[in-house]
């Protein structure tokens, strides 16, 4: 490793350890433990030599697919701003490529500009794979503007387009896939989703982007202000869902209510939906809310989000384009979608999700199957009846790629909802998270889990 980046790595310790050693008091003093492994964390200055780095999403993706990923990297000396995700309607099987191509023109060009570098690296995912080859493919000028390819569980061209340098990454399915002349590697126990967000995905773009091994494929915690940016999108259009005002909050972790004084701060979302960056903790907990003119309040709660993040996406609706057709309201319930960017697995015995809401065990083998690729969990009691019904899946939203629907009657009122996940069975990454049981006739709820639980 280059000398002057040992420097920043020695001096980006230094700095965490004393920003540690200045805010993180327990009841019986300093948490020496925790400082401690601060301490022995690597961690990466900004480097100003990277290229950019552009997302591709696949069918029904956006760009926050690529959020822990963009967070890594960042971890690890990429400046978070040179790292962007498109957004298109992928809601069809075939895009028009045609304005997708022009959407990645833009896209390059401010990236180039922004940088003062003359190539930019993409990663695609699934059919955003294709879109990218395809793309390279296109013209020699397009092609000499990228220096680089990831294609994640993407299509096999007879070669790497226009001979742009290409890593496929390939998972579950035919172990002799590959591209010829391309680095090819392989994670067979992954499905596409997990795929894309993996640590080992991760250490695999960085090695092959950089010629180097990372510091870290962790998210490493950002000490001090960290900055919120993204934009707000009609789904599955991901068209901006301005005029709109979005305010963030932050909350208490253990009701999910909004602190006295919580208000961090507000935009009046432009047509395209863009906001930030808006300042924040990377410690604490934080609401967003939307509210349309005339429509329902639409309320999206995180985890701690540990470091600057400029690829958040809020994906909303309009109330007579909901997909799936829209969740059943009544001032009596609650209707709540549950999200993350690995899949959903409710048929995997020991290795299964176990995803509980006010203490209902909500995933089987009905509902989440592996082979279901579900990333969106939508819960709502189905005729506004009171009665659950968890036997089976909601036909309308379990007809729907990457999406599940449960029959879940969450009684809304003055409490909180106590929403809880162990991943893959692993106890020792539990989560417990809390949100206000707000009505459904005027208020909708979305919770997004991280993808490195």
């Amino acid at each position: 490793m280059p000398r002057r980046r040992w420097i920043g790595l020695i001096l980006a310790v230094l700095a965490t350890a004393m920003a540690c050693s200045s805010g993180s008091q327990t009841a019986a003093g300093t948490d020496t433990d925790a400082l401690a492994r601060e301490i022995a964390r690597p961690a990466a200055p900004p480097d100003t030599a990277r290229l950019p780095l552009l997302f591709v999403p696949g069918n029904l993706g956006t760009g926050d697919q690529f959020e822990v990923q963009a967070q890594r990297f960042a971890s690890n000396g990429y400046p978070a701003d040179r790292i962007a995700a498109l957004d298109y309607d992928a809601s069809t099987a075939t895009p028009p490529e045609n304005q997708v191509f022009a959407q990645i023109d833009t896209e390059i060009t401010r990236l180039l500009a922004a940088s003062s570098m003359k190539q930019v690296d993409l990663v695609a995912q699934a059919e955003g794979a294709g879109l990218a080859i395809h793309y390279l493919a296109s013209t020699a000028a397009r092609a000499a503007r990228v220096a680089h390819l990831v294609s994640v569980a993407g299509p096999q061209p007879a070669g790497p387009p226009r001979g742009v340098r290409t890593l496929a990454v390939w998972g579950v399915g035919d172990p002799t896939r590959r591209i010829a002349g391309a680095q090819n590697v392989r994670f067979p126990a992954d499905d596409r989703a997990e795929l894309l967000t993996s640590p080992g995905t991760f250490k695999q773009m960085y090695q092959f982007l950089t010629g180097e091994d990372p510091f870290t494929t962790d998210v490493f915690p950002q000490p001090g202000q960290i900055e919120l940016a993204g934009r707000v999108l009609l789904y599955p259009a991901e068209a901006g869902a301005g005029p709109a005002r979005l305010e963030l909050y932050r909350v208490d972790p253990k009701t999910g209510r909004r602190l006295p004084q919580g208000l961090q701060g507000f935009v009046n979302l432009p047509p395209d939906g863009t906001f930030g960056p808006l300042r924040a903790d990377g410690t604490s907990s934080y609401e967003f809310a939307v509210t349309p003119p005339g429509e329902p309040v639409h309320h999206f709660y995180y985890e701690p989000f540990r470091r600057t993040d400029q690829l958040i996406r809020l994906l909303t609706s309009r109330p007579a384009e909901e997909i799936g057709g829209g969740m059943a309201v009544s001032p009596r319930q609650t209707d709540l979608v549950v999200t993350r960017g690995r899949e959903w697995w409710g048929d995997q015995g020991a290795a299964s999700d176990r995803l509980t809401v006010d203490g209902h065990s909500v995933l089987n083998a009905e509902n989440a199957p592996r082979s279901k690729l579900a990333l969106r969990v939508f819960l709502f009691d189905q005729g506004a009846d009171g009665v659950s019904n968890l036997a089976a899946p909601l036909s309308n939203y379990f007809a729907i790629g990457f999406l599940t629907g449960i029959d879940l009657y969450i009684p809304a009122g003055n409490r909180s909802i106590a929403v809880a996940l162990t991943p893959r069975g692993a106890a020792s990454h539990h989560t417990n998270l809390s949100v206000p049981a707000w009505r459904s006739d005027t208020d909708r709820i979305t919770l997004r889990f991280r993808d490195d639980e």
